[in-house]
């Protein structure tokens, strides 16, 4: 299990959206996890990132989906990546379930 929370871009491209949430998850993935009463290295997380952007008839719940179902499919595909809706993984999980 983990958290789910969402960062909000606005007016930003897909191309930098998928640049800011790699940043991210480079960040996260670099930094090492301690003990704060030991300095006892627990290790590293990583995560993974659903990236969608908003439509012209979207609405919240429709854009939230999305990136929800980017998210999953950047967990089946691996893990510790970053899946947006124009990525392979997401076409084909999405076309699968449409089938």
């Amino acid at each position: 299990g983990g958290e789910e929370f969402a960062v909000v871009l606005p007016n930003t491209a897909l191309r930098q959206a998928l640049t800011v949430a790699d940043h991210i998850r480079r960040a996260v993935m670099a930094k090492e996890l301690k003990k704060k009463s030991t300095g006892e290295i627990l290790g590293r997380v990583t995560i993974s990132v659903g990236v969608s952007m908003l439509k012209t008839d979207d609405d919240t719940d429709s854009l939230i989906e999305r990136a929800d179902a980017c998210l999953y499919a950047a967990k089946r595909n691996g893990r510790n990546r970053v899946v947006s809706e124009a990525d392979p993984e997401y076409i084909a999980e999405t076309q699968s379930q449409v089938a």
